[in-house]
């Protein structure tokens, strides 16, 4: 599954289980399964004020929590954009300026059908099943919205959180729920982002599936190792040769407004 903007979109709209904390870095390193096969790894790296999840295909989403700036790199492409605060500000001025159009109004009538449904529906309770992973005890958590897509996180008390990037990771996150959500989606998103806050807990493993009725993904991640030794300041930058390019968000809503 790449890591992009749309997972860091479900993420920041969702929210993430409350963590426990403490002060050392932590790298945290899971096997991915699609459908059934295997699908690489994923490798995040945590520290006081920067989040790097990399995965092993070259698909990498650096978060500086200092700046509030989301790095999309490209591995196959070697390119890199920023997604900055500034920018977000931008789409939702963008969004919001366009609901005027009768088309993007009708648009966001059925945006609101649906967004309003996902949210009602959502259902968050524990399955009652607790198993260890990687060493870890955990307990599983069942995500259910409405049939179209459901998730399974099985959450840990004994894997903490770097202190220092708890707070500002929850705030990076409610400021990407606030402007990637816009008219009658803010709301609900709001709606199941509070929902989501009753499991508290690290996830170590999890199980996405997507059911539009004509396709169906699922996916799995499980932590396999654990570090907590000091991560290097070189993970937070950009391979070199790599080329940045324009955020292609910012870029469609450009050639759409002009």
């Amino acid at each position: 599954m790449k890591i992009g903007l749309l997972s860091l979109t479900i993420l920041a709209a969702t929210g993430s289980a409350s963590m426990t904390c403490m002060a050392d870095d932590l790298t945290v390193v899971s096997n991915v399964m699609t459908n059934g096969q295997p699908g690489g790894t994923q490798t995040s790296y945590i520290s006081s004020d920067h989040i790097r999840h990399s995965e092993s295909k070259g698909n990498d989403v650096i978060i500086d929590l200092k700046s509030g700036t989301m790095t999309n790199i490209d591995g196959k492409k070697k390119t890199y954009f920023i997604l900055s605060r500034q920018d977000m500000e931008a789409m939702q001025a963008a969004m919001a300026a366009r609901m005027n159009d009768p088309k993007m109004k009708q648009a966001m009538a059925m945006m609101q059908g649906m967004s309003s449904s996902m949210a009602s529906n959502t259902e968050v309770k524990k399955t009652g099943v607790t198993r260890k992973v990687a060493g870890y005890a955990c307990e599983e958590w069942l995500i259910n919205m409405g049939g179209m897509m459901s998730m399974t996180e099985c959450v840990t008390n004994d894997l903490k959180y770097p202190v220092q990037s708890w707070a500002a990771l929850a705030e990076f996150q409610e400021s990407m729920r606030k402007s990637m959500s816009f008219g009658p989606s803010a709301k609900s998103g709001a709606d199941y982002a509070e929902k989501m806050k009753s499991i508290k807990g690290f996830p170590v493993a999890s199980t996405s599936t997507v059911d539009v009725g004509i396709t169906k993904l699922t996916t799995a991640t499980e932590v396999t190792d654990v570090s907590r030794a000091p991560i290097p300041a070189a993970t937070w930058d950009v391979p070199a040769g790599f080329t940045k390019v324009e955020n292609p968000m910012m870029k469609s809503l450009r050639q759409r407004g002009g």
